[in-house]
């Protein structure tokens, strides 16, 4: 038996505590996007039901804990999770490379949304916003790889997910 629903709320939960304890970048008010990684994870690697429901606790999550209007977030993370269903094997079905690339895309298209939905005031400087944006790009990656690692972590531990056999040392 599959050990998914406590999998994913220690991942939802350490993900948040995560995002919300880290500083916001320098000179930007935003964060890195942990619990939108969680969200991308679950998209490329679980069925649709579960990751649309991590998708949604994980924009609520940040939409309370960043100040933002009610499912701003939920709701860019629900068209993201449903958008990526048919891209599953371009993303390499879930693993690494496909988590950080998308985490990657992802970023920076979550903070223009945020930016728009909750009508936040743009920086005085439009270089200002573009840096802002650039600087999420590493951050997505980032986010993407920590969520990986977290994840086929918690998933090891559960027996979710089994250790393939060495191979001349290489798993």
């Amino acid at each position: 038996m599959k050990m998914d629903l406590p999998v994913l709320l220690i991942a939802l939960a350490l993900s948040a505590a995560v995002q919300n304890l880290l500083p916001g970048m320098p000179g930007s008010p935003l964060k890195i996007p942990f619990l939108s990684a969680v969200a991308i994870y679950c998209a490329l690697n679980r069925p649709l039901v579960p990751a649309m429901t991590v998708a949604i606790w994980a924009g609520w999550l940040t939409d309370s804990a960043g100040g933002l209007p009610n499912s701003c977030t939920a709701t860019f993370l629900l068209l993201l999770t449903l958008a990526q269903r048919p891209l599953r094997r371009m993303l390499l079905d879930g693993a690494f490379p496909g988590v950080v690339v998308a985490a990657t895309v992802m970023a920076p298209l979550q903070a223009l949304w945020q930016l728009a939905w909750a009508r936040l005031a743009m920086p005085d400087n439009g270089w200002r916003a573009v840096g802002d944006v650039a600087l999420l790009l590493p951050a997505g990656g980032v986010a993407g790889a920590a969520a990986f690692a977290l994840f086929r972590t918690l998933d090891r531990w559960a027996g979710n997910v089994k250790r393939t056999e060495s191979v001349h040392g290489v798993y």
